[in-house]
Order: structure tokens, then C-alpha cells, then sequence
């Protein structure tokens, strides 16, 4: 390996690295948003009556289920771009 593909992948890892933190705050926002939602469900399908409040409580469980879903797809690709950045790693040394 030569000097300079050895820098290019250490320029790499550390991109990657920028970007799994990305994921981590994309996946702590989605957190946070699904549980908005949970709570705005709970508060327009048990605590009011009227069919404004059942609209947004089945607002909030769609907003719910989608950031839960969301948040999945997010763990993933954090977890295959965990073990890519291993990969080049193991690479590098």
C-alpha cells in the first residue's frame, strides 16, 4: 500500500466516522419524534372527544410508526457503516 492510498483511506475513515455521528443525531431526533407522537395519540384518542381529536391522534400514531420505521432504516445503515469503517481499518493496519 502506498503512502498515498493510505492517507486517502485515513481521509476516508474519518468522513465516515463524520457521517455515522450524523446517523446517531438523525436516530436521537427520530427517537424524539416518535415519542411526540405517541404522546400527541394518546392525548387526542383518550383525553378528548370529537372527530378533530381523532384525526390528530391518528396523526400522531402515523407520526409515530413512521419515525419508528425510520429510525430502523437508520439503525442500519449505522450498523453497515460501523462495520465498513472496521473494514478499512483493518485494511489500513
Amino acid at each position: 500500500m502506498t503512502v498515498q492510498t493510505k492517507q486517502q483511506q485515513l481521509k476516508e475513515i474519518e468522513y465516515q466516522e463524520k457521517m455515522l455521528n450524523n446517523l446517531k443525531k438523525w436516530m436521537r431526533n427520530l427517537i424524539i419524534l416518535s415519542s411526540i407522537g405517541v404522546v400527541i395519540a394518546y392525548w387526542a384518542l383518550n383525553l378528548q372527544k370529537g372527530l378533530p381529536y381523532q384525526m390528530i391522534g391518528v396523526i400522531g400514531v402515523i407520526l409515530a410508526a413512521v419515525s419508528v420505521v425510520f429510525c430502523a432504516v437508520t439503525g442500519l445503515a449505522f450498523k453497515n457503516g460501523k462495520a465498513n469503517v472496521e473494514k478499512i481499518i483493518h485494511l489500513v493496519e
